[in-house]
């Protein structure tokens, strides 16, 4: 599995950053603090990617609830409206952006 390509599966990505933890916890142990850092980042990207298809699932439903109740008074319209979720916007090819109830963190691909 090549990690430049963009993992979609959810279960694929869960793979691939329980791999790069144990790589990451390898290299801790041997003190190779380059290596760890670079297998952290790894593991942070595919968390990023499961974060993705989370959120990608959440604005579905959240639209497919929202089409379901269009036929209703608007105060129910309003109660369609989704708070709370996570957020992510690709800023630059290589940085995301995720934002989530109270917090904000920019993440950038190695």
């Amino acid at each position: 599995m090549e990690d430049d390509q963009k993992m979609r599966d959810p279960q694929t990505c869960k793979i691939a950053m329980d791999l790069h933890l144990a790589k990451f916890n390898y290299f801790m142990a041997k003190k190779d603090w380059k290596a760890a850092v670079a297998e952290l980042q790894l593991t942070l990207n595919a968390v990023i990617e499961i974060l993705d298809t989370a959120n990608k699932t959440l604005k579905k439903i959240a639209e497919r609830y929202q089409q379901g109740r269009i036929g209703t008074t608007p105060a129910a319209k309003a109660d369609a409206k989704v708070e709370g979720s996570i957020k992510t916007e690709k800023i630059s090819e290589d940085t995301v952006l995720v934002e989530y109830p109270g917090d904000k963190l920019v993440l950038r691909r190695m």
